[in-house]
């Protein structure tokens, strides 16, 4: 078999792998983008780390944050991170329904490093991956209610399918550079970074240190590796994302570290729940919960989970 054939084979046995669990891939980068270095350092000092509103009255609000993750919108299949068309614009009609308003991430940091308001009850629609599926039956249901969200796409995957051209069946593709411009312009989409290489079992599950891996390797392994895709995204769309998706949930402290460095301020766990999140408190978007969309669950079962997880986190004051 040739170089290229047996790259193809070994590239869908991934792409398997990747349907039941979310997706993996393998690709190596090492060292930081220049563009991306320079974008990042004038962000950092423009945040400074600190929110810039935290001794004012608004400094104590807060409200409860609802997130939503779904990976397929398929029309052949449901499953446990697969909906179809017809489900999702059933979603976005509850989510109408029941009084939410969704949001970009963004509109979410800067509510609460004090630089804008947010809705009374703000719904964030997470895409994680970056598959073709979310924008071929996604983007016209968003432009029909004129909703929002947000795509954390795996780097390596659009990479690929950026450079084989395969990029435009509904059931296998991600989606490329030029399309991620696309969805950025469309108004209605937001892109966040789900990882470029490290949404894998092995060498490291995850972003997680693998074994043997001092901690200085290990920040200049995850600096490279989230730089890269960050910077990828400012050639295709100009924009910087401030949203990082933990590839299958998975974080450490070393971890939030390095990517607060380079100007993330949002940051998506596969934690189950809804977070509080509070005017002046950063660290209230380091683990932001999420629910799972099941395709298994109807609308009004995945609003009433919502409900739920909204009025415990109220009650606590955290969740």
């Amino acid at each position: 078999m040739s170089r290229t054939g047996r790259f193809f084979t070994a590239f869908l046995l991934t792409a398997l792998v990747a349907a039941v669990f979310a997706g993996a891939c393998a690709y190596n980068y090492a060292k930081e983008s220049p563009a991306f270095s320079a974008v990042s350092e004038k962000s950092a000092e423009a945040d400074g780390g600190q929110p810039r509103d935290a001794h004012t009255e608004d400094a104590v609000q807060s409200v409860p944050l609802a997130c939503v993750m779904y990976h397929n919108i398929l029309k052949s299949r449901k499953g446990t991170y697969i909906v179809s068309p017809s489900q999702f614009e059933d979603d976005l009609a509850a989510y109408r329904a029941a009084g939410y308003t969704t949001v970009f991430p963004s509109e979410v940091a800067d509510f609460v490093y004090g630089n804008g308001a947010l809705p009374e009850k703000p719904l964030l629609v997470t895409f994680d991956d970056g598959r073709y599926n979310n924008m071929y039956y996604g983007l016209p249901l968003l432009l029909k209610y004129g909703a929002k969200a947000v795509l954390c796409p795996v780097g390596a995957f659009s990479a690929f399918s950026t450079e084989s051209g395969d990029h435009s069946n509904p059931n296998y593709s991600h989606v490329t550079w030029e399309q991620m411009d696309e969805l950025q312009k469309s108004g209605c989409f937001e892109l966040g970074n789900h990882s470029y290489n490290m949404h894998r079992y092995e060498p490291r599950f995850g972003i997680k240190r693998k074994a043997g891996e001092s901690r200085a390797e290990y920040k200049e392994a995850l600096r490279a590796d989230a730089g890269r895709l960050q910077d990828e995204i400012l050639r295709a769309t100009g924009t910087l994302p401030v949203t990082y998706a933990y590839p299958f949930g998975a974080y450490c402290d070393d971890a939030l570290a390095v990517l607060r460095s380079l100007g993330f301020r949002i940051f998506l766990t596969c934690n189950e729940g809804v977070s509080v999140i509070r005017r002046g408190a950063p660290e209230t978007l380091f683990q932001v919960k999420r629910v799972n969309r099941d395709g298994a669950l109807t609308s009004s079962e995945v609003v009433s989970r919502l409900e739920k997880f909204a009025g415990k986190a109220a009650a606590r004051g955290n969740a």
